[in-house]
Formats: structure tokens, C-alpha cells, sequence
């Protein structure tokens, strides 16, 4: 579903204590004139224009038309709050996971969620972490069905669906059910839900995440490990690379190699890696392989001034007049084999919705290894190089400027990455606390390891 679509739906090392305490609690940006309002929407639609890498996977948007149809939105906005929610529904129609809108920090508070998060799984909104408090009144694997009145699913794509910065519908509705919670800090919520064990219950949620002290159940991505490494048996090493925007995946990865060494098989799990720096999966890549790895091929508009000009009469310059025109950057260069052993077993990489960026990157660099297999759901389907504007009341916009391909020239930016083997997991899956994308991965390297 595109947003066009649904859009009748309503998405220096030494500081003081005093700037400490500014940076802990901002102040409150003022209210914007309606010449900053404009001017901000116009610095977005601006560059956009200009710089947007992906203005055809989105054929039937009329970028002119928007801006203009969003001048008296803004206009019309009573807040800074107000202003930067109208500004990411700008945005957002461009349906693009690196192209963005950040609200001014001292915002951040306005709208927030409780001590609970929320997983879409087979469609239905489904409790995937709870704070400490919560962990027996809404047990994680509950089945939320209702919000203040409204099915789940539907009232999470009818508040947030409009304000999710996404390339693909599977990542898309995956942020939207995410947020399924989240409103306006000072509003609870009342929820109807099915615990795991079949028993219905209701009550009453603050959105107090940010004004109560808790303590998540499970790991969350600011709480997970960079880097794991266990044996699911005698044979098998586990990894998981939770990031690629920390160096210290790489030597933390390079530190264990002396154990897996010893691995005839192996498991990389990517699937909560949300991206940061290709080089350092292209660092860990180097150690899966003893061939040259290509990378993802790139590409970014280009404007020569007097060209655009000369291209109304001429047809050598008419895709700059047409703002056509690209810059062919080729690859991001080879990877060799890293000069230390490499680990070339039968491997198996977990993926996921929420492996994205420069985790696909990782992905396109390890395309085509014989010993590898891919396993699990399409990626997200976003990658590339932001470029950040800075907006009227300190918040800020990003526009993605480089489109990124497979090397032969294959798009996966607003389709995902398909595995190899594809696995959904079901609500019965989490509830009995199965993993059934590792489960795949044991029983293929298993019988791999057997027909040796």
C-alpha cells in the first residue's frame, strides 16, 4: 500500500555543570513565524528536488504539487510540534527509509509510548518487550486487539502510517504497527489484549516511558550486545553482528576467530543489524570468502548549471534540462580475502526485516558465496547517503542522495534483499518462544554437514 493510497486513511570533553543540565532538558523551541515555517518546507522541497535518488519508485508523485499543496498545511500549524509532524508527512511521500524528518530535541518528549513494545506479526499487533512492572499484567506474546476502542492494526496504520519513513511496505508496516502505542505523552491509552495463555484482559496504559524508571524484559537495540558469539552444538558457532556502526564488531569478530576455527558450520544472525558503516561488514565479509568480493554500485544526480540551460535546445544536454542527468560512481571497491585464515564452512545469515542499510550492504557483498545461504524475510529495502538540512527551530531533514545497486546494476532499495529461504514466523512462534528462522538455519547446515 503506498501512502498515496492511504492517505485518506488519517502517517569539549570539559563542560559545565549548567550545560549539562541544558543538554539533559532543552529549551522549548519558540514558535515559528510563518516565514520560517515556509522557508523550511521550501529547504526540504529544494533539495529534494534537486538531490532525491528515487523519485522514480514513486511514479505518481507530484512533487511541485505537494510542496504547494503543503504551504497552507504549514501555515496552518498551531506549534513547532505541529509544524515538524506536518513536515514529516512531507516527507514521507517519498517513501524512502533514508530521507527523513528530526523534530527539534526538546520535542522528543511531546509524543512517547509505554513500557511496552509492539511487533507486527502476521498483521496483528503483538507485545514483544514490557518493563519489569508490566511483566505479569501484559505478558510479552500477548496479543494486543484493541486501542481506545479501535482494532489494533487499523489504529496504529490510521495514526502512524503517515509519519513512517520507509522503502518497502513490509518495513513500513512493521514501523507502524511498532508504534502502535504511541500518542501524546499526557493521553494513556486503553488497551484490550489476549494474554498467551488465551485469558482476555483490558486496562489502562500511561505513555510514561520517558517520565518512569523501568527495566526492559528482553535486549533492546540500545541494550544489545554489538557483538554474540555462542556453540548451538559440538559443531555450530553462533554470531550475530548487531551492528555495523561500531568499529569494534570487526575486532570483536577477529578476537573470536580462534573458536571458530574450529566451527564446521556457522551461523551469522544480521537480523537486528539496522546498519552504520559498510566498511565494517565488508571487514567481516573478508573472512567469509577466498574470492574478491564486488560491492553494491552507486550513482547520484548531477547538475551542471549551464547544461540544464543548453539542454532546451539541444539534445546532448537534455537530461540535464530534463534533471535527469547521473554521475556513475561504479562500486564501492573490492574486498579481498582477509590476509589472516578465513572461516569458509557451510554458513547460514539470518536476515530480517529490520536488517537495513549498511547490513544490506553486507548482504549484496556476500551475494553469490557458494557456502552461504541466506535465510529468513526480505530486508528492508534502504540504503544510501543522506543529506542533512538543518530547519527552523533546530530540528532537521534528510534527503537520500545515492542510489545504491547490486554491482550488475539490480535495484534493492524499495524492494528488499529475498533470502535464499524464506521464513515467516507466526504469533504461535513467539509465544512458545520458538525461533523458527534459526531452527531453519540448524536443519539446513545439518544437512549439509550430512552429505559430506
Amino acid at each position: 500500500m503506498r501512502l498515496q493510497q492511504i492517505a485518506p486513511l488519517l502517517i569539549s570533553v570539559l563542560v559545565t555543570a549548567q550545560t549539562l543540565a541544558a543538554q539533559e532538558e532543552p529549551a522549548t523551541p519558540p514558535d515559528l513565524s510563518a516565514a520560517e515555517k515556509i522557508y523550511g518546507l521550501s529547504l526540504i522541497w529544494q533539495e529534494a528536488n534537486y538531490n532525491f535518488a528515487y523519485f522514480d519508485q514513486v511514479p505518481d508523485l507530484d512533487w511541485d504539487s505537494v510542496y504547494r499543496a503543503f504551504i497552507p498545511q504549514v501555515l496552518a500549524t498551531g506549534s513547532t510540534f505541529e509544524y515538524y509532524q506536518t513536515l514529516k508527512r512531507f516527507v514521507a511521500l517519498l517513501e524512502d527509509g533514508h530521507s527523513t524528518v528530526v523534530e527539534p530535541r526538546a520535542l522528543w518528549n511531546v509524543e512517547t509510548y509505554p513500557w511496552v513494545l509492539t511487533r507486527n506479526v502476521q498483521g496483528r499487533v503483538l507485545v514483544a518487550n514490557v518493563g519489569r512492572e508490566l511483566e505479569e499484567e501484559v505478558p510479552i506474546g500477548s496479543v494486543i486487539e484493541t486501542v481506545d476502542g479501535v482494532p489494533a492494526a487499523q489504529h496504529a496504520l490510521e495514526q502512524q502510517l503517515l509519519y513512517v519513513f520507509a522503502s518497502t511496505d513490509h518495513y513500513r508496516w512493521d514501523q507502524a504497527l511498532g508504534r502502535a502505542l504511541n500518542g501524546p505523552a499526557e493521553q494513556p491509552l486503553w488497551v484490550t489484549y489476549v494474554t498467551p495463555d488465551g485469558e482476555r484482559r483490558e486496562r489502562t496504559l500511561a505513555r510514561d516511558r520517558r517520565s518512569r524508571e523501568d527495566e526492559w524484559i528482553l535486549p533492546t537495540r540500545s541494550t544489545r550486545p554489538r557483538f554474540e558469539f555462542r556453540w548451538l552444538d559440538d559443531e555450530i558457532a553462533y554470531v550475530a553482528l548487531n551492528t555495523f556502526g561500531d568499529a569494534g564488531v570487526v575486532e570483536d569478530f577477529e578476537a573470536a576467530l580462534p573458536e571458530l576455527y574450529r566451527a564446521v558450520a556457522l551461523v551469522i544472525d544480521i537480523r537486528h543489524n539496522s546498519g552504520g558503516s559498510s566498511s565494517n561488514g565488508y571487514g567481516i565479509a573478508a573472512y567469509l570468502t577466498d574470492d574478491t568480493l564486488r560491492t553494491s554500485g552507486w550513482r547520484t544526480r548531477e547538475h551542471v548549471a549551464a547544461y540544464k540551460a543548453w539542454g532546451r535546445w539541444s539534445e546532448n544536454w537534455q537530461e540535464f534540462s530534463q534533471m535527469n542527468a547521473w554521475h556513475d560512481g561504479g562500486t564501492h571497491g573490492a574486498v579481498a580475502p582477509a590476509d589472516a585464515q578465513r572461516v569458509i564452512v557451510p554458513t547460514v545469515v539470518l536476515q530480517e526485516h529490520a536488517t537495513y542499510s549498511a547490513a544490506e550492504d553486507f548482504l549484496v557483498a556476500i551475494d553469490g558465496i557458494a557456502h552461504i545461504t541466506t535465510v529468513g524475510r526480505p530486508s528492508g529495502g534502504s540504503t544510501g547517503q543522506p543529506l542533512t538540512i538543518g530547519l527552523p527551530g533546530g530540528g532537521s531533514a534528510q534527503v537520500c542522495t545515492k542510489r545504491d545497486t547490486y554491482p550488475d546494476g539490480r535495484d534493492f532499495v524499495g524492494i528488499g534483499i529475498a533470502p535464499d529461504v524464506v521464513v515467516e514466523p507466526t504469533i504461535e512462534d513467539v509465544q512458545a518462544g520458538r525461533d523458527p528462522a534459526l531452527e531453519k538455519a540448524v536443519e539446513l547446515l545439518r544437512g549439509r554437514l550430512a552429505e559430506r
